[in-house]
């Protein structure tokens, strides 16, 4: 290695030697060596390199003049008059010089992806982005994964269950920096991919979010409302006729209860999934409805990024409606799955769930019918018992009173024969003596004692004093005697005096 040129009456901290290795066959940099050093130095990459000509020739040599971030702000005190005229193939040949020898090995690069792009010819285009952390500016790197390199590239990403590239995933790419003269811009061109650096970054961006949603008192929120023992009608958020749909629609019309189903679709990876989430949890949230279920079918660990987005945690966190998940990841668990109400594995177990608590709340009111009417018979049985117990303590009862009673009833009937004849003989006596004085009194036996009966000429009895001149007749016991009346005295009685 031999110095080109080696200016003696420049600044020697504004310019550094340019060193060239004939073996290349053309100008390569590949150190550079500052005045005054004895050693060399590799150019690292945040240098800026103004390559100045010192002669109008188009071959070598050349003056590099540095102007890194400290020495933008601070120009060369000796600048350095440029006379000579790139053409744009010589600029561009020679900026891809300068990239092949700064960077002349492959190198990691991490970013963001966005706006990736996958080409019908195979190949895949996207930009890897890294905001600022001081204002509105971002960094963007192209970059190009050619359809040979692809199936090695994917193969990566399959093994660690990491999914495809996608916009918005953070990743730690392998590549050749080279510059694309036909766009005149610098490209990356994708050899590899480190797919635990994306995972554990997936994880870092998850446990912030958690920690966030703690502070926020969030992560039981949703856990904490009161679940219907009978939610028969369920709001369902999934892709409509996605394979998650399918399952759960299934499982649920598969059961025996009626079952009403609201859906409303959503994506649930890409660019418009978190948009439709907050969409759908908002619009069910405001319907009547049971419960809620979101669910998307198996995936890679990429393709849950949507369900750990805070958005989408609060929105369901936040839902008046109880939510139940069944993202479809058998290993790791979502930030939707931690604030959801209950979480499932997949959308199968979510519909299976929500089944069973019909079915056993159909099985408990069953059991409590059967206690019931079990409760039912054995009190009316009870009943039964006790009733027949009466009875025969009443019939006991009765009969021993009855027995009492009619030999109470024999010895008064006894006794009140015995009465009975008594005053029937009593009264036999008095009435025969009644008789004989009624016989006595007889109107024949008082004329066959020589009393008479004087009645006038209508026939009644004459009790009083009769006028003269009256016809009146008298009865003997042997004769009826008619008169005519004379004289008529009333007779002194004592009750008259009185």
């Amino acid at each position: 290695m031999r110095p080109l040129w080696q200016p003696s009456t420049l600044d020697p901290t504004q310019r550094l030697t340019l060193h060239h290795e004939p073996e290349f066959g053309s100008l390569r940099i590949i150190g550079l060596l500052t005045t005054g050093q004895a050693k060399s130095r590799r150019i690292r990459p945040h240098f800026i390199f103004e390559l100045l000509p010192l002669t109008q020739a188009r071959t070598p040599p050349y003056c590099v003049n540095q102007l890194n971030s400290i020495e933008r702000n601070n120009p060369p005190r000796h600048p350095v008059t440029i006379t000579h005229t790139w053409s744009v193939g010589d600029l561009c040949e020679a900026v891809r010089d300068t990239f092949t020898a700064v960077f002349p090995d492959e190198l990691w690069l991490e970013g963001e992806i966005v706006g990736l792009k996958d080409h019908f010819s195979g190949h895949v285009y996207f930009d890897l982005i890294e905001p600022s952390t001081t204002g509105n500016r971002v960094d963007k790197m192209s970059v190009a994964l050619w359809r040979g390199r692809r199936p090695s590239v994917e193969s990566i990403l399959s093994r660690a269950d990491t999914g495809p590239l996608a916009d918005g995933i953070k990743v730690r790419i392998r590549g050749e920096l080279t510059f694309y003269a036909p766009q005149g811009r610098v490209q990356l061109q994708m050899t590899a991919i480190d797919p635990h650096h994306t995972l554990g970054q997936l994880a870092v961006d998850k446990e912030k979010v958690l920690r966030t949603l703690s502070l926020a008192g969030l992560l039981e929120a949703n856990a904490a409302l009161a679940l219907p023992a009978v939610p028969l009608h369920i709001g369902l958020i999934t892709s409509d006729g996605s394979a998650a749909y399918n399952d759960f629609v299934d499982e649920i019309a598969s059961s025996p209860y009626p079952f009403k189903i609201s859906l409303i679709h959503s994506s649930v990876q890409g660019a418009d999934a978190e948009t439709d989430l907050l969409t759908a949890i908002s619009v069910m949230s405001e319907h009547r409805v049971d419960v809620i279920a979101i669910v998307r079918g198996g995936g890679a660990r990429t393709d849950l990024m949507t369900f750990d987005l805070e958005s989408v945690a609060r929105a369901v966190a936040g839902s008046p409606v109880p939510i139940f998940s069944g993202i479809g990841h058998e290993i790791d668990r979502s930030v939707v799955d931690e604030v959801a109400h209950t979480a499932f594995k997949t959308p199968t177990a979510c519909a299976a769930a929500l089944v069973q608590r019909v079915t056993t709340f159909n099985q408990r009111l069953t059991e409590s019918s059967r206690r019931i009417v079990a409760l039912a018979m054995n009190r009316h049985d009870r009943a039964t018992a006790l009733v027949s117990s009466t009875a025969r303590t009443i019939n006991d009862r009765t009969r021993r009173t009855l027995d009492v009673t009619e030999e109470r009833l024999g010895a008064t009937k006894a006794r009140v024969q015995g009465l009975a004849r008594i005053a029937v003989n009593r009264e036999t006596q008095r009435i025969d003596r009644i008789v004989d004085l009624i016989g006595a009194l007889h109107p024949d036996r008082v004329l066959a004692r020589g009393f008479s009966i004087t009645r006038n000429k209508d026939g009644e009895i004459i009790r009083g004093a009769v006028a003269p001149g009256s016809e009146i007749s008298s009865e003997t016991a042997s004769s009826l005697i008619t008169s005519t009346v004379t004289e008529s005295h009333l007779r002194q009685t004592e009750e008259t005096n009185d």
